[in-house]
């Protein structure tokens, strides 16, 4: 039965029953009353209409916007939009409260003898608990508040503190312990942790215990600010420890000088846009000697094994960038090539007129700085200078028909240095002829020839979910001659070329190796595949991509090995399969044409069983130096268990040179907890064996 009120509307399913006298209205059994988009169900519901007072009892659930509070009993103010209840409990993933009773209204709710839960609560959650938190919504901001929080685990106390606010909308706890023993560190505990501050920062420490080698620790921090006019991400990491290990447990560093006792690092990363015009980036690492993370926190030195330093502004304008990026040296044990800072100017591709032509350019100054002192302490001389850097080119594409364009292009490049120096001995005598300044010219010519062509086919596959095939080529035939520029031994050569192995860039006003440039003539001949088939929402899916590149010089110079390069120089192969979720593999490769022997080969395949087993194998060729492969499983058991596996295997000396065995199991709804032993086979500081045990918060970030 239902009796309809302007508002609100209260039903059940047994009779309502009305007293004219009070306008009191009484519904039973399944009771419901709704309004403003809220419901509120409980064994017995009593309204007052002349009022608009509610009371509820008995199994309260309140319901709106698709969140859920229950309850003992429920008494409602219509008028003020206010409520009480007693015994609720309410949440929404990760956050649980409950308390003994509240009121309040929907924005401002005050809760006696409230516990918050991150993760649905269980023998081993994590909660705080206070005799009066105060929730407050604020615009987007939504904010717990409490007096006197204690921390638990479990029902075990671990942590008090006076007052403390939680912004629900920020990044939740981070908790990361990470124990084990090793030969070198002895035993160890690695704690990071990271706790809600304000609703843009959470800030916590690493904190970790060597029984060999003493005590690390330091703050850590991470922040995400949001508005309409900016964003704002940045995190830091740091630590520091007093080595209690002897010389030959600290070793020596990349220029083999003894690492001091005193060790640390510190690692900050930044992004900051404002509007969508301005963005800066920054990102610092110091460390004191190149080892310390390699032996304190592997999991940073994994990731970054060669730190830099360096921070940068940009602001895009409609058909421009203006940029000023700085590199600077924090650390002793590395020779950098320092930019104080590079100001650069860079007008992107506008059409001339009508003419069907494009054209683009770039300007930059900068000064440059190299010190080999801790290289080379007999070098008294640092390389510098003053450099300022122009380049132009023009480009004319032709449509020769409607699947063929022929696009030649002109350009030049103008460096001018001042102030320079560099000592003799760095690279050779002839560098002492240096003058303090000196300019340079390069000009080059090109065309670009691509062809385009696709065919379809109506190719259906349940078991690879494709819907038609498209196959789009793009054959390209690319040349390039850059002029002689003459009188490299003139420059302070600061930015050189560097060991890379990719596909050299083409284009003279991209090259980064500005002060040694070389004279260059080349063809670039290349075939690019792309297989797509119908996605289900809209649009396309990528199943594969195969490309091929061959390079032709006429301009020979010296190979990475020291050999002279080949005119039939290098081929490439580049292939991408996705043709599944399950399945996706990746290769680059590079052979010496002329022999076609493989030279270099990079893959990685990813299988992927549901959410039974993944299996990945990666392998690392480089001819002559590098035959390594990679197995990396997991296997989960059940909803709890995972088995881990990660082996890593050197062809050249047939040994396997890391195996990590592991046990993955979940603690509830909040914890994960991983064993693992790794073996290693001639390592150079870590241990051969290694016990770990891992304990971290599920779902932090």
């Amino acid at each position: 039965m239902t009796l309809n009120a302007a508002l609100p509307e209260l039903s059940s399913l047994e009779p309502l029953e009305f007293d004219e006298a009070s306008q009191r209205l009484v519904a039973r059994g399944d009771a419901r009353l709704d309004f403003d988009g809220t419901r509120i169900r409980a064994d017995r519901i009593t309204y007052y209409q002349d009022y608009s007072l509610a009371d509820a009892n008995g199994n309260v659930v309140i319901s709106r916007d698709g969140g859920r509070l229950l309850a003992d009993r429920l008494s409602y103010d219509g008028q003020e939009s206010i409520f009480s209840v007693d015994l609720l409990r309410t949440g929404q993933w990760p956050y649980y409260v409950t308390g003994v009773s509240a009121g309040g209204s929907s924005e401002d709710v005050t809760i006696d003898g409230a516990t918050l839960y991150y993760g649905a609560p269980s023998r081993f959650g994590l909660s705080a608990s206070s005799d009066n938190v105060h929730y407050k919504k604020e615009g987007t901001s939504e904010y717990v508040a409490m007096t006197g929080a204690t921390f638990r685990v479990g029902s075990v106390p671990f942590f008090y503190l006076p007052s403390y606010r939680h912004y629900l909308e920020g990044s939740p706890y981070l908790l990361d312990l990470n124990a084990g023993s090793d030969s070198s560190l002895g035993y160890y505990l690695q704690t990071t942790s990271l706790l809600p501050v304000t609703s843009w920062l959470r800030a916590g420490a690493n904190l970790d215990f060597y029984s060999q080698r003493g005590v690390l620790a330091g703050p850590t921090a991470q922040y995400t600010y949001s508005s309409t006019t900016q964003t704002i991400v940045g995190a830091l990491s740091t630590g520091a420890i007093h080595d209690n290990g002897s010389e030959s447990d600290r070793g020596v560093d990349t220029f083999g000088e003894t690492i001091d006792a005193e060790r640390g690092f510190a690692e900050w990363r930044h992004k900051h846009h404002i509007g969508e015009r301005f963005t800066a980036t920054a990102s610092i690492s110091y460390w004191s000697d190149s080892e310390v993370t390699r032996d304190f926190r592997d999991d940073i030195y994994n990731d970054n094994e060669r730190p830099d330093s360096f921070a940068e502004a940009v602001y895009a304008g409609d058909n421009y960038l203006i940029s000023a990026f700085g590199r600077f040296k924090t650390n002793d044990f590395q020779t950098v090539q320092e930019r104080s800072p590079e100001v650069s100017f860079d007008l992107l591709p506008v059409p001339i007129f009508n003419t069907g032509a494009y054209h683009r350019a770039s300007a930059s100054y900068v000064q440059l700085n190299e010190d080999f002192g801790n290289y080379a302490p007999l070098l008294t001389v640092e390389g510098e200078s003053d450099r300022f850097d122009l380049s132009y080119r023009i480009e004319r594409p032709f449509a020769l028909t409607d699947w063929l364009t022929f696009k030649p292009l002109a350009g030049a490049r103008f460096t001018h240095y001042e102030n320079q120096q560099i000592d003799p001995r760095v690279y050779s005598p002839a560098a002492a002829l240096i003058d303090d300044n000196f300019s340079r010219q390069i000009y080059e010519l090109g065309f670009d020839l691509e062809a385009r062509a696709y065919a379809s086919y109506p190719t259906v596959n349940k078991t690879w979910d494709i819907d038609g095939l498209r196959h789009l080529v793009r054959p390209v035939l690319r040349y390039r001659y850059y002029s002689d520029p003459d009188d490299l031994n003139e420059i302070a050569t600061i930015d050189r070329q560097v060991f890379d192995l990719q596909r050299p860039l083409l284009d003279l006003s991209d090259l980064r190796n500005v002060d040694e440039i070389s004279e260059t003539h080349l063809v670039r001949l290349g075939v690019e595949n792309l297989f797509q088939t119908r996605a289900k929402g809209y649009g396309s899916r990528t199943l594969a991509a195969l490309n091929f590149y061959q390079d032709i010089l006429f301009e020979k110079d010296l190979r990475y090995d020291g050999d002279e390069e080949d005119t039939f120089n290098a081929t490439w192969v580049e292939l991408v399969l996705s043709p599944a979720p399950w399945l996706k593999f990746d290769l680059a490769s590079r052979f010496k044409t002329e022999s076609m022997s493989l030279e270099e080969l990079r893959t990685r395949t990813t299988l992927t069983s549901g959410e039974a087993w993944e299996l990945g194998l990666s392998t690392d060729l480089l001819n002559h130096q590098i035959d390594q492969y990679r197995l990396d499983f997991i296997y989960r058991i059940n909803e709890r268990y995972a088995f881990l596996s990660d082996v890593n295997f050197d062809a050249d000396t047939g040994e396997f040179t890391k195996v990590k065995l592991g046990l993955r199991t979940r603690i509830g709804s909040t914890w994960e907890l991983v064993y693992a032993i790794t073996f290693r086979e001639d390592a150079q500081r870590e241990s051969d064996v290694e016990f770990q045990l891992q304990l971290r918060l599920t779902g932090d970030e």
